[in-house]
């Protein structure tokens, strides 16, 4: 009786032939050849070894299956694709023990199974890792540049508004002056730039505190804030009043961001010297309808998203 070790080292050239004859029948985007020599011939190493050594299952090859020889084999296939790779060495064996009428042990072919199975857990587990480590890499890159952005902006918006506040403390000019209004410009800037910033970290991250929040008073409150950004542009902003006794529960910081740009995306494309109008739909009946109040301006207009505030009516 041959042990499958013995069996493996003597017909190896054989069982990759057949592996991967097999693999060429289900051809993926990458050639066949070299998947097979790669990844099954470093799995029939560590089959041999672990035979050899008398490993049980789970005590080599899931752990070896995650080493280079099969991580190459990982990195070029798709899950299912190692799966039928594994499968084509088991296929190959069987088939050429019966073919060459050799003997192999009923405790030899369940090790042979049993292995298998755990060198295709080692493998698909490493594949997938691999896959959300290539994943993760992506969106921290994505982050990085987005951050990288973000700091070039916040340092041109920072030195502007250094170079006019000298400026102004020199007491050559006034506030009033074209320097106070660049220097306001800038730090108008850095609010949005802060205010976007947060609503995106916010918005990415869910909501994470709701409050009760009255309409009328946080409109004001946005509105006046507003103004500054809007004379600075040589615009008009007029706030139309909310009616009284309409609150709503939501995330104070998102809303507040999500107005603001709504706001400076009107004031980016309206003409200087014109005026652009904050409305708000919202009242005590709309609210008890489930309604969510809707935030417009006069070229914009957009609603709230639905999981960021909860409409209700004050008592």
């Amino acid at each position: 009786m041959t042990t499958l070790d013995d069996f493996i080292t003597v017909n190896r050239s054989e069982i990759l032939r057949r592996c991967r004859t097999q693999a060429s029948k289900t051809s993926g985007p990458f050639p066949a050849d070299a998947a097979t020599e790669d990844g099954v011939s470093f799995f029939l190493d560590q089959l041999e070894q672990a035979l050899r050594q008398g490993l049980r299952p789970h005590e080599g090859l899931s752990q070896r299956a995650t080493r280079p020889g099969h991580v190459g084999l990982s990195e070029r296939l798709t899950s299912s694709q190692v799966v039928h790779a594994y499968g084509d060495v088991c296929r190959a064996i069987s088939e050429l023990a019966e073919e060459s009428h050799t003997t192999i042990s009923a405790s030899d072919f369940r090790m042979l199974t049993r292995h298998m199975d755990d060198a295709l857990v080692g493998a698909v587990a490493e594949y997938e890792r691999e896959r959300d480590l290539a994943h993760l890499e992506v969106a921290v890159l994505r982050d990085s540049k987005r951050l990288g952005f973000l700091v070039h902006e916040m340092r041109n918006l920072l030195n502007t508004a250094m170079v006019a506040f000298d400026y102004l403390r020199s007491g050559n000019v006034g506030v009033a002056s074209s320097t106070g209004t660049v220097l306001e410009r800038s730090l108008a800037g850095l609010r949005s730039l802060a205010g976007r910033s947060i609503a995106e970290v916010r918005l990415a991250q869910g909501v994470q505190r709701l409050e009760p929040i009255m309409v009328a008073a946080f409109i004001e409150e946005v509105g006046a804030a507003a103004t500054l950004e809007a004379r600075a542009k040589a615009l008009e902003l007029t706030v139309l009043p909310v009616e009284n006794g309409v609150a709503i529960d939501g995330d104070r910081q998102v809303l507040e961001a999500v107005v603001g740009n709504l706001l400076q995306n009107a004031f980016k494309f309206t003409k200087p010297g014109t005026a652009v109008t904050l409305r708000v739909h919202a009242t005590p009946a709309a609210v008890r309808g489930r309604r969510i109040p809707e935030f417009a301006t006069r070229q914009v207009a957009a609603s709230i998203p639905a999981p960021f505030v909860e409409a209700k009516t004050c008592p």
